[in-house]
This record gives structure tokens, sequence and C-alpha cells, in this order.
């Protein structure tokens, strides 16, 4: 997937709201793979501390990734994680070197 934006982003829930997390999450994987600029959209949760969730995601291009946070289901994600987040998300952008 040479040339493609890659994002990953952690996110870790305060104590006890792993869960509510995990469901915000796994709500927009749907939506975002159907959009036709995404390539790749995959969730995972950390083996050693449940709290802790990366999102892996591959677009077409910043712009198409950039796009994505215009989209309502993004919108709705961001207002109902802010409240669940033990800290700020950190967001990584890359590109495949090989």
């Amino acid at each position: 997937m040479k040339n493609t934006h890659t994002v990953v982003v952690v996110l870790e829930a305060m104590s006890g709201k792993a869960d509510e997390l995990k469901q915000a999450l796994n709500s927009v994987i749907s939506p975002s793979r159907a959009e036709k600029t995404c390539l790749e959209y995959r969730l995972h949760q950390d083996s050693n501390n449940p709290n802790v969730f990366i999102l892996y995601e591959n677009w077409e291009s910043k712009e198409a990734h950039q796009a994505q946070f215009t989209k309502p289901y993004i919108i709705e994600l961001i207002n109902k994680i802010e409240a669940i987040l033990a800290k700020p998300f950190q967001v990584y952008f890359a590109q495949e070197l090989g």
C-alpha cells in the first residue's frame, strides 16, 4: 500500500470505561470502511492493557482522511469519547518505507 496515508490512533479509556469506548469505536468501523477513499480501517485492543485501543487506518490521501472529520458519525464519536478518555488520544501519521 505504498503512497497511502497511514494513520495510527491510540486511545485510552478511563478505568471502568473500556467497554463504552470499545462500543463507540466499533460503531464507526463499518461507515469508515464504506468510504470509497478508505483502504483499511482496523480496531485493536491492547493485550496487556484492556483500556487501550489502537485504530490502524490507511487512506488514499491525507485529504481523504481529513474529509472523514466532516462525517456525522465521526463528529458524534468525538463528542461521545471526550468524556471517557483517560487522556487525549495520540495520532501518528506514517508513510510505508518498504
